[in-house]
């Protein structure tokens, strides 16, 4: 995990420098794409290191290039596809640690030799120190407890090793969903402090559901019992108040009991009843973020001088919030029905709003109310940043303006250069292969939505992929129903164009493991030539670590119009096994390229400090190439946990 953690953000720790270095160092280039800044240092240990993160072993049938689909009939696809699936019927479904399932070719064809491909994408890794490698894995457990946000599986697995290894020196989490997690993982007392009573009894939602009968264990009561000692008070809902006094019930926990006396929302329900807006306004805008929680609903409700003085309520104290805010008031049209998403247990879920919801829609805002709104955010958020201690003199790479705003991880998988969702890559090739591979979790379906408008949605996938909807302009590689297994597509961009779809959304679904069994990776390459290798390490434009308690995944999209590759790379609320509208749904708003040009690092990070043009003279340098020289610092723009620090 160690090496893991480091090589992610593009460091390898130095062990053993090799009286083979220089050959080391030309096999880390020639494979795979890698310049390292102190080549003579380098150990056989650092270039297994990156064969094992870039998967220089991958499953056989990775090697089986899409094109040669082109040298099969319609008629004998088909006849392929059906005899795969009649011996699996016969045979009937495996488990994992049987016999595995792969496709069946009935028609052997005579395949060219594709030689490997000429495109290279490079990297530029740095060698450091063990001493230099633990102050960098110090610096992410600061990070990672700034998050005001659940972390992703990935992130979770992360802090948990570096806990273990004495890397966490009980510092506060902002993310109080981290901290329950930790305390009933390690039931330690300095992660309960961090709790409060709302949080005991989300310990009990998340374990028992909304189910009356609490049948707590014995170790259930110890636990809770902890919780309960050291969590601080707070106002809660009526609701919340009866399930805390159940809880200590079952516990058998002599305490007061809780009621809903102090609930702000109670209070500001009853001033609005009176018509007191202003007075609702300043009981929320005194407990914590529920004033920009309720904004809209306030606002909906007062009149225009109203509605002035409570946006000057809210505070310029949690940027995230008012962004967050923003690029919906931004995104809200009324006479469109709304798209709703929010993240339940590390996954996406949407929900569009139904023809007798947006009639009966009561919080709508005046078009003056949305474009004073949108003036005073900008403010309070540009004010915010040029409050924070200035990082002094600071270089930030032209490809930050193309980087989204991390405003939540905790659906993503990481991997290499993996960027926040919404972020948008340059297509530097005539085609795009995209990809998918796994381990151990057997029957993994590629799929690819073909978008011309909101209404006009075409579907590639195992179920029709022999009919060739598409010619030779898009080509999947058929079914593989392997424990170790790799499916993948092809795209050439200008023919795809021309046909007039607009974007292409690169999907997969667990069609028999959940997203969470073994490992699953996703990716894309762009490609010169598409008759070349199926897999070459270094001309690997994004891989993705994939993993979810959930059959749906949304990797990314490919917007034919900018010629640009979309992040996505969603975990979603999904026990469908085959790819469906809803997923597309999902992520509407990241394929307008709007939604990057509104907010990205670049504009924020600019508030930060004196932007020079010059990366020598700069005291930070924002690049994902440039290697340090002494008293500066660089941050890349897949140094995600960072960027989340410089935000908050």
């Amino acid at each position: 995990m160690r090496d893991k953690i480091l090589i992610e953000r593009r460091l390898l720790e130095i062990d053993n420098p090799s009286k083979n270095a220089a050959y080391l160092s030309a096999k880390l280039y020639n494979q795979f794409g890698i310049i390292v800044d102190k080549p003579m240092m380098l150990s056989k240990n650092n270039v297994e290191t990156v064969a094992d993160f870039y998967s220089a072993k991958i499953p056989e049938g990775f090697y089986k290039n899409p094109q040669d689909l082109t040298y099969f009939s319609t008629d004998e696809l088909i006849i392929e596809q059906l005899v795969s699936y009649f011996q699996i019927a016969m045979n009937g479904e495996k488990s994992l640690d049987e016999e595995v399932f792969k496709r069946n070719e009935v028609f052997a064809k005579a395949l060219p030799n594709y030689s490997a491909g000429k495109e290279i994408k490079l990297r530029k890794y740095e060698l450091i120190s063990k001493e230099e490698a633990d102050n960098k894995l110090l610096s992410i457990v600061n990070d990672l407890c700034k998050y005001t946000r659940p972390w992703s599986e990935m992130e979770l697995s992360e802090f948990k090793w570096l806990y273990l290894n004495g890397f966490y020196n009980e510092q506060y989490l902002l993310c109080r969903d981290n901290a329950i997690s930790l305390f009933l993982e390690y039931k330690n007392e300095y992660f309960a402090k961090m709790l409060d009573k709302k949080d005991i009894v989300k310990m009990s939602l998340n374990k028992f559901g909304y189910q009356k009968k609490l049948d707590f264990s014995d170790d259930d009561k110890t636990i809770f019992a902890l919780a309960i000692k050291n969590a601080k008070d707070c106002a809660l809902s009526l609701s919340q108040a009866k399930r805390f006094n159940a809880i200590i019930r079952k516990v058998g926990i002599s305490i007061p009991k809780s009621d809903n006396s102090k609930s702000p929302y109670k209070k500001a329900l009853k001033l609005l009843s009176q018509k007191d807006v202003i007075g609702a306004a300043k009981t929320l805008a005194n407990s914590g973020s529920l004033l920009e929680r309720n904004l809209v609903f306030l606002l909906s409700r007062a009149s225009f001088e109203e509605g002035r003085e409570i946006v000057n309520m809210v505070k310029s104290d949690n940027p995230i919030v008012l962004i967050q805010l923003l690029l919906g008031i931004i995104n809200d049209d009324y006479s469109k029905s709304r798209e709703f998403k929010f993240y339940f247990n590390k996954r996406l879920k949407s929900h569009t709003e139904t023809e007798k919801e947006h009639q009966f829609r009561k919080s709508v805002l005046s078009l003056g109310i949305k474009n004073f709104l949108i003036d005073e955010f900008n403010k309070k958020i540009k004010s915010y940043y040029e409050s924070k201690p200035s990082l002094g003199k600071i270089y930030i790479a032209d490809h930050f303006k193309n980087v989204a705003l991390p405003l939540n991880t905790s659906a993503m998988g990481q991997g290499l250069d993996v960027l926040p969702t919404g972020s948008r890559l340059k297509i530097n090739a005539e085609y795009v292969r995209a990809f998918c591979y796994w381990y151990n979790a057997f029957d993994i379906d590629a799929s690819v939505a073909f978008i011309k408008d909101k209404d006009d949605i075409s579907y590639m996938y195992w179920g029709n992929y022999s009919k060739m909807s598409f010619g030779k302009s898009a080509l999947c590689s058929g079914d593989c129903r392997a424990k170790d297994g790799a499916e993948f597509c092809d795209f050439r961009i200008d023919e795809l164009k021309e046909l007039g779809y607009k974007y292409a959304v690169f999907t997969l679904n667990g069609y028999g493991s959940q997203l969470d069994h073994g490992e699953i990776y996703c990716g894309y390459q762009n490609k010169n030539n598409l008759d070349t290798a199926a897999w070459d390490p270094k001309n690997i434009e994004l891989k993705i670590n994939v993993k979810g308690d959930s059959r749906g995944y949304v990797g990314f999209a490919l917007d034919f119009e900018n010629n640009e590759i979309v992040i996505l790379n969603q975990v979603l609320v999904s026990n469908r096994a085959v790819v469906n509208s809803d997923m597309i749904k999902s992520i509407d708003a990241y394929l307008n390229r709007n939604y990057v040009t509104n907010f990205n690092m670049y504009k924020l990070l600019s508030y930060r400090g004196q932007i020079v043009n010059n990366k020598e003279e700069a005291d930070v340098i924002f690049d994902d190439n440039y290697i340090a020289k002494d008293g500066q610092t660089v941050i890349s723009s897949f140094n995600i946990e960072k960027l989340i620090s410089l935000l908050k």
